[in-house]
């Protein structure tokens, strides 16, 4: 990366965090008469495995919340993995956040806040109602109003968007993503074999093409594989969403819902500014170096 893009970058880090401070100190002064939550960065900030940790194939994948092949690839091709490879003891699954947009950092940082024992639920469920809560009116209070269904409170929602650290762990995940291991659309999937990767996968359109990276890695081809299921629709392109074409828009303020109280509609119109400002990293990002 050339000198002039790592300064323009690292500007736009300094002002969302300047924004993010703002946001938490307004937070703290609208919600005198609530009690504070405390969101466990170590625990949103650990590594989101599905399967053995020990399995000894891994497979790193990068996605985004608001990629429509990231949620085909969670509803059609994720149970036959499971079922083929990785309920057998052979791979684990490790999510990697590469949000393309404002919306899906919202959305992963708010899943990332939920136990980790609980993240894999809430991922599937918004994959799962991804049209639903990204095309609403108001995004954001939709996609709160979906995390309700995987337990989370409204105050920890706010209290998650407005934490700087995780903001800061998601950021540096999807630079070192692009920087390093040149991730440019999601989903994309890094089969590996201890340390060696064996295959990068960055154009799914078959589940096939998975499972015959897996056993080129050493996995043994299931004798009775998973059928595909039969509801299951692909989105037209199967081709990876870039990741220079935004998957959605910047979501306007919502409104303050009236059971949160008066305080709710400071905090969100906060965290909207602060992810505004967030947005300016990614299009650094996208750069060439």
């Amino acid at each position: 990366m050339n000198l002039h893009l790592r300064n323009s970058l690292a500007a736009a880090v300094v002002a969302a965090g300047t924004m993010t401070g703002a946001l938490v100190a307004g937070a703290a002064s609208a919600q005198t008469a609530d009690a504070p939550v405390t969101i466990d960065v170590a625990a949103a900030t650990s590594p989101r495995v599905l399967g053995d940790t020990k399995a000894p194939i891994v497979v790193d994948e990068y996605a985004s919340f608001t990629c429509p092949h990231c949620a085909h690839f969670e509803e059609a091709f994720l149970p036959r993995l499971k079922a083929d490879f990785i309920d057998t003891g052979q791979v684990q699954l490790v999510f990697h956040d590469f949000p393309l947009d404002q919306l899906a950092f919202a959305a992963e940082m708010a899943a990332r806040c939920l136990p980790p024992d609980r993240y894999t639920a809430a991922k599937g469920l918004i994959f799962k109602t991804q049209a639903q809560w990204e095309h609403a009116d108001d995004p954001l209070k939709a996609l709160q109003q979906t995390l309700r269904l995987g337990g989370m409170s409204d105050a920890t929602f706010t209290a998650c968007l407005s934490n700087k650290p995780l903001q800061d762990f998601i950021t540096q995940s999807r630079l070192d993503a692009s920087e390093k291991l040149g991730v440019d659309g999601t989903p994309t999937f890094f089969i590996k074999k201890g340390d060696a990767v064996v295959e990068k996968i960055d154009n799914l359109r078959e589940y096939s093409q998975l499972s015959e990276a897996l056993v080129k890695a050493g996995a043994k081809a299931p004798a009775n594989p998973a059928p595909a299921p039969a509801t299951v629709g692909a989105p037209a392109d199967q081709a990876a969403t870039p990741a220079s074409t935004p998957a959605a828009s910047t979501p306007a303020a919502p409104a303050p819902a009236a059971a949160a109280g008066p305080s709710t509609g400071l905090i969100v119109g906060g965290i909207v500014a602060a992810l505004v400002v967030l947005g300016g990293i990614f299009m650094l990002t996208r750069r060439k170096k």
